[in-house]
C-alpha cells in the first residue's frame, strides 16, 4: 500500500507549522508508524541551483541526485524518470512506497488531504481550501463542520490521523469482506531481515529457584528442557496461533535469568528470546510464544513441589525490520 501524504499548510507564513510538525513526527513514531517531512512547493534551494553539483549530476542525465553527510542525506530527482504530469511529490511518494506516512509542509493548491493551521495573532479566517480535513488553531472555531485541534495538542493530532488514515484498516486486516477471518496475504512484500526480542517471567518460592540451580528437579534439567521448549514453539507458532504465517526461521537465543529478590522481594526467573529470519512477515508472535512456552515448561517440571508460580509480564521488548521498521518498548510509569 503506498504511503498516506498530508499537508499542513497556512494562510501565510509565520503560523508554526514547522514547530507543529517537529511535535507531531515523536508522538506518530510512538504509534509505530514510519514517517517522512518534506517542505513542499519549493521553488528553488541552495544545493540544486544551477551550478552546483547536485543541479550538474541531474543535467548529466542521473534521474536522482543529491549529497550525504556521516548522519544523512538529502535527494533531488530529475524528472527525466517521472511519467507525464507526475508532481514533485508523486514522485517522493514513489520513491519512499516503503513508509506509511508523507507529512508535507506547505502547498495550498495539493490535491492531497490537507491540514490547516490558524493562528490568531496571524489569521482569524481559516482558508478552508479544498480536501481540508481539519484545523490545527488556538482560535474557537467549533461552529465548523471540521474536527478542531489544539495548537499545543500533538498527541490529539497524532490520534486523529491514525483514527483517519491507520487504526481502522489495521483492526480488520485479519478478517475478510464479509467480516470472516483470513489469513494476511504478504505475497507482494519483499523479503527483508526480520528479528523480535520478546521476555517474560515465572515467579517462584525461593526454594524452587535453588533446586532448579542445583538441578535436583525430578523431571531433569530445567533450563535445558526449557530452552528447547522455546525452540520448538518458535518453530511450531504457525499452527499455534490461527493467523500466524508458517515462516522458516534462521535464528532462536533463549536466555534465562534467575533473581533471588527484585525490587519487590520476588523471586523469579526472567526468559527472553530471540528470533530472526529473512522474510515477509515479523516475528514477533514466535518471541512472544517462545517465552509462554518455555515459562510454562519451567512450571510442569516444578508443579510437583511449588504450584503457586505465577507466569506474566509476557511483552514484546523490540522488533527490527518490515515496514513499521525499529520498535523498542518504551515503560509507562505514568
Amino acid at each position: 500500500m503506498p504511503p498516506v501524504i498530508i499537508h499542513f499548510v497556512a494562510a501565510q507564513s509565520k503560523t508554526g507549522k514547522t514547530t507543529i510538525l517537529e511535535k507531531l513526527l515523536p508522538e506518530l513514531k510512538k504509534k509505530g508508524l514510519r514517517v517522512a517531512a518534506l517542505k513542499g512547493n519549493l521553488k528553488d534551494y541552495e544545493f540544486d541551483l544551477p551550478g552546483k553539483d547536485s543541479w550538474r549530476f541531474a543535467r548529466a542525465g542521473a534521474e536522482i541526485s543529491g549529497m550525504t553527510t556521516p548522519d544523512g542525506y538529502i535527494l533531488i530527482g530529475s524528472g527525466d524518470h517521472l511519467s507525464k504530469g507526475k508532481s514533485g511529490i508523486d514522485a517522493a511518494g514513489e520513491l519512499l512506497d516503503d513508509l506509511d506516512l508523507i507529512i508535507v509542509e506547505g502547498n495550498k493548491k495539493t490535491r492531497y488531504p490537507k491540514i490547516e493551521i490558524v493562528r490568531k495573532e496571524i489569521n482569524s479566517e481559516p482558508l478552508l481550501t479544498e480536501n481540508t480535513i481539519a484545523l490545527v488553531t488556538d482560535l474557537d472555531l467549533s461552529s465548523l463542520d471540521l474536527p478542531i485541534i489544539g495548537m499545543d495538542d500533538a498527541p490529539a493530532l497524532a490520534n486523529f490521523i491514525c483514527d483517519q488514515f491507520f487504526e481502522a484498516a489495521a483492526k480488520l486486516t485479519h478478517f475478510d469482506d464479509a467480516g470472516r477471518p483470513k489469513m494476511v496475504d504478504v505475497s507482494a512484500k519483499q523479503q527483508t531481515m526480520r528479528e523480535a526480542y520478546a521476555r517474560g517471567e515465572i515467579q517462584m518460592a525461593p526454594e524452587t529457584l535453588n533446586r532448579i540451580r542445583a538441578g535436583s528437579m525430578e523431571k531433569g534439567d530445567v533450563f535445558s528442557v526449557a530452552q528447547v521448549a522455546a525452540v520448538m514453539a518458535v518453530k511450531e507458532t504457525g499452527r499455534l496461533i490461527p493467523m500466524a504465517h508458517p515462516l522458516g526461521i534462521s535464528g532462536v537465543e533463549v536466555e534465562f535469568e534467575p533473581v533471588d529478590n527484585d525490587d519487590d522481594n520476588l523471586t523469579k526467573i526472567e526468559i527472553g528470546v530471540r528470533v530472526k529470519l529473512t522474510g515477509q512477515t515479523g516475528v514477533e508472535m514466535e518471541a512472544l510464544t517462545g517465552v509462554s512456552v518455555a515459562a510454562l515448561t519451567i512450571y510442569d517440571m516444578c508443579k510437583a513441589i511449588d504450584k503457586n508460580m505465577v507466569i506474566q509480564n509476557i511483552r514484546l521488548e523490540e522488533k527490527k525490520g518490515g515496514r513499521s521498521g525499529h520498535y523498542r518498548r518504551v515503560e509507562n510509569n505514568g
